[in-house]
């Protein structure tokens, strides 16, 4: 039998035996399969079993059933598949029972009617199930691609591979990063200056780059050497065949000489070796010995011209010396010309590599400190910049600074000293009171954000994002650090940035009234509440709320 395995939302973790027939999926306490999501019909998804196949139905859901990330109304389902009723995602797997060797209990239901995790009979630890990533028997290696394209959800969930897997790791990457290796690295500006900090990153990297860069370069000239020695090798031996030949085929084999491939750079051995009995025909002070060599033998048995790498160190070549037999109509091969090459006279000495080492050092560590000279300045030029404009606000009372970099960390800097000049000036000027009075307003605001229990967010009015609560980015399909310090038109959702300007532009008109309008999410209309906070008369920023309408979740 076949089970459905809850992948995501609050149900995450729990195992649901599927019935022979009808499997009927939805909020309703009558369904099989209760999922609490706001945004799941009543009865939502039918799943029938039979012995051969499962088939999913739709039934006229508001928000649609998929399957591996396409909508559909009808479908086959298949071992391993994912099924998206609308934001909550399953899979189909072996049942329990036909994959476990120990006795389980079934699954048990709890009084809302939603299935409870599988249990042992003993109670101890909740039903093992496969970890995410890993495939159960009898299921294809290979897994669906993350759902796409479903309406409240967000983001496409990522497969489970990718929760339990990829993710976990780069997680734990980060994690290390942020407790270990970051706060030693953040600690060298306190004891060395910040430029010789950078300066030691870029030469280590120089250096790393230039040593790792010498590896395959080594490897490619090593190559490209015992090529040419081939080359080499084959042509000395192809030289002594067509030398010695006409002597060989006269069996003149005292006037055969290897003389002039011994006087070769590089060439340690020249032999004529016999075809028939494999004994040495010249050199003549060798003459009637057999040759310890294997590669003799190998060209022997072979019958062509070859040219192979013997050992580390040396190169074999081998031509066949022989005539034309008319009788079969053939080459009849008498001898063979044997040379053994050394691959050193070709090979770099240490000076040389030491040579080239260093003259890739030069030419990386010359780009690399231009490298450093800009990126250097690059760093400095926004801090000067910024520095040089505050010192001339203070003095001249002026509430702006800016410099167009896009880098959202300063840009949120820039924001934050803007507000606290602006504070800072009408303190000083229009309450009567010092700088010292003034009263923090964005992080009142940051605190307002989290107290509220429904999507928040508190913006400037400038119109500049000064926080919002994790409810609101999931709302606004975005992280709060992405959305912190920004234009509250850098909003993904277009339709939420034209509510929202225009909730502000009416509070601005009547700073004493809640505004409010109405939006769909996801299917559910929802209201958003705009309320001015204000001293005095002038504002100090706009606390938009997300909630639903009335009767709704």
């Amino acid at each position: 039998m076949w089970a459905l395995r809850i992948l995501t939302g609050p149900q995450a973790g729990q195992l649901i035996e599927l019935k022979l027939g009808k499997n009927l999926i939805g909020r309703a306490p009558q369904c099989d399969i209760k999922l609490v999501s706001p945004g799941v019909s009543k009865e939502h998804t039918e799943v029938a079993v039979f012995k051969d196949k499962i088939v999913v139905t739709d039934l006229k859901s508001s928000n649609g059933t998929y399957l591996n990330g396409i909508r559909i109304q009808n479908s086959l389902m298949r071992l391993g598949d994912k099924l998206g009723v609308h934001d909550v995602l399953l899979d189909v797997i072996p049942a329990p029972e036909a994959r476990a060797t120990s006795p389980r209990t079934t699954t048990t239901h709890t009084g809302t009617g939603v299935p409870a995790p599988m249990m042992y009979q003993d109670g101890g630890a909740a039903a093992q199930m496969p970890p995410m990533g890993m495939t159960q028997p009898g299921m294809p290696h290979g897994m669906p691609q993350a759902m796409g394209g479903m309406p409240g959800a967000g983001p496409a969930p990522a497969p489970a591979y990718s929760q339990g897997g990829i993710k976990g790791l780069m997680d734990k990457f980060h994690e290390y990063m942020d407790r270990v290796a970051l706060p030693g690295v953040y600690k060298l500006p306190q004891f060395v200056e910040f430029k010789l900090v950078l300066l030691g990153f870029v030469v280590l990297f120089i250096f790393t780059t230039t040593l790792l860069s010498m590896i395959p370069m080594v490897a490619i000239t090593r190559a490209s050497i015992i090529n040419e020695s081939k080359r080499r090798a084959a042509s000395i031996a192809r030289t002594i065949a067509t030398i010695n030949q006409a002597a060989l085929l006269q069996n003149n084999y005292s006037s055969l000489s290897t003389n002039a491939a011994e006087s070769e750079e590089g060439v340690t051995q020249v032999l004529i070796v016999q075809q028939s009995d494999g004994l040495i025909l010249a050199p003549a002070t060798r003459a009637g010995t057999t040759p310890d060599l294997p590669f003799v033998h190998t060209a022997r048995r072979e019958m062509r011209p070859q040219a192979v790498e013997i050992d580390s160190s040396t190169i074999g070549a081998s031509f066949p010396i022989g005539l034309f037999d008319p009788s079969t109509g053939e080459q009849s091969v008498k001898a063979h010309a044997i040379v053994l090459y050394d691959i050193g006279s070709l090979a770099f000495d240490d000076g040389r590599a030491i040579s080239l080492f260093m003259q890739t050092l030069v030419i990386a560590s010359i780009v690399g400190l231009l490298i450093y000279f800009f990126m250097y300045k690059l760093i400095e030029f926004p801090i000067n910049s910024l520095n040089a404009q505050l010192d001339t606000a203070m003095r001249e009372k002026q509430d702006n600074t800016q410099v167009n970099f896009l880098f959202p960390p300063l840009q949120a800097l820039i924001g934050n000293i803007n507000s606290l000049l602006t504070r800072y000036i009408h303190g000083d000027t229009e309450g009567g009171s010092s700088a010292a009075g003034f009263v923090n307003k964005d992080g009142e605001a940051e605190n307002l954000v989290q107290i509220v229990g429904f999507p928040c967010i508190a913006i400037s009015r400038e119109g500049r994002i000064i926080a919002c609560n994790a409810a609101f980015s999931q709302v606004a399909r975005a992280e709060v650090s992405q959305l912190q310090g920004q234009p509250f038109k850098s909003l993904p959702d277009l339709a939420l940035q034209k509510n929202i300007e225009g909730l502000v532009g009416r509070t601005l008109e009547n700073l004493r009234g809640i505004h409010t309008d109405q939006l769909e999410f996801s299917g559910h209309l929802c209201v958003l509440s705009c309320q001015a906070m204000a001293t005095g008369e002038n504002v100090d920023y706009f606390l938009i709320t997300v909630s639903p309408t009335e009767g709704g979740s």
